[in-house]
């Protein structure tokens, strides 16, 4: 199989330029790459494997709820995470297909020939989750590949949901509403992995470093879901590097009556003497465990005597969990 450096494809036909002439496709939104997909995609090496194929992920931006739904939910991750993650989960190409209104009127049958097999990549076969819908109205589903697969000769293979212990079925959608929640731990049962928020340090109004000892690095995310506001426990990346965290998310109530009502946002004090200057930078924040709930304090005292017993506990449970 051709080996290459990861890029950025449009269409599964610009693979032929990196040297792929023949593809195994798993195709699906993959927000989140969760456990679910992660099992879509060992399905997807494993078909690769036996057909001497390349394994190729098809993905689309923006989110086809985005475009079709009133409320469309927010995306758990951001979409060069997303391929990040894709990539790292053994795809050799990622593919990200623009969705539009035109494209979303294509029948089941225009999408597979636009999509796969009108070009000069060979597509071997297709692996999808069982319940995965397509086309103009939905009308394209694992049986519709399946009688496409006998009648056109490719592989294919639908691959079943995947259900935690307590029975809940993985999706994005139970993922957001265990973030929601403050529920960490489900959250990362189904991912695999400890939930991260993406986004740009800005200023704050400094309170945390002026007048309670505890300065702020304030996360600007565009992608993603905000977990219950309160405390949290966490590692923010940055430059490479992993810094353990004590984290605040939230709307500062006990500072409404001197700044009014703040909107939400996320104020990280990285703990042990971290003091680089980080506005403007990208960073990476993994919340791995839920401290307590956001609360009014009588004043700026008793609240940084919060703060303090909050760190000491936040580092007790990132020391045993590093």
């Amino acid at each position: 199989m051709t080996e290459f450096y990861p890029s950025d494809f449009k269409s599964i036909g610009e693979l032929s330029f990196c040297g792929i002439s023949s593809a195994v496709v798993a195709i699906g939104v993959f927000d989140g790459v969760h456990r679910g997909h992660q099992r879509l995609l060992t399905e997807l090496l494993t078909m690769a494997g036996t057909l001497s194929a390349d394994p190729v992920v098809m993905t689309f931006f923006p989110h086809p709820r985005q475009l079709l739904t009133r409320n469309p939910p927010p995306l758990l991750l951001p979409p060069s995470e997303k391929i990040r993650l894709l990539y790292r989960f053994g795809a050799k190409a990622v593919v990200t297909v623009g969705f539009t209104r035109e494209f979303a009127g294509l029948s089941p049958t225009e999408f597979l020939r636009r999509c796969l097999f009108s070009g000069p990549v060979a597509v071997r076969g297709i692996c999808v989750g069982r319940k995965w819908r397509f086309g103009a109205h939905a009308g394209g589903d694992a049986r519709f590949l399946e009688r496409k697969a006998a009648e056109s000769g490719f592989h294919f293979s639908a691959v079943d949901e995947l259900c935690t212990e307590r029975g809940t079925v993985i999706s994005s959608t139970a993922i957001r509403t265990a973030i929601s929640k403050g529920n960490l731990r489900e959250a990362e049962e189904m991912l695999g992995r400890h939930y991260s928020l993406f986004g740009t340090v800005e200023k704050g109004y400094r309170v945390a470093s002026d007048r309670l000892g505890a300065p702020t690095a304030n996360l600007k995310v565009k992608d993603g879901v905000l977990p219950l506001f309160g405390v949290y426990a966490a590692f923010a990346h940055w430059n490479g590097m992993r810094f353990p965290a004590a984290v605040n998310i939230g709307t500062a109530p006990t500072f409404r009556k001197q700044y009014g009502n703040i909107v939400p946002r996320i104020e990280i004090h990285i703990l042990e003497g971290f003091g680089a200057d980080l506005y403007g930078d990208s960073l990476e924040l993994e919340l791995v465990d839920f401290i307590r709930p956001e609360r009014v304090f009588p004043g700026p005292e008793e609240l940084k005597k919060q703060i303090s017993r909050d760190v000491a506990k936040i580092s007790a449970i990132l020391r045993e969990g590093s």
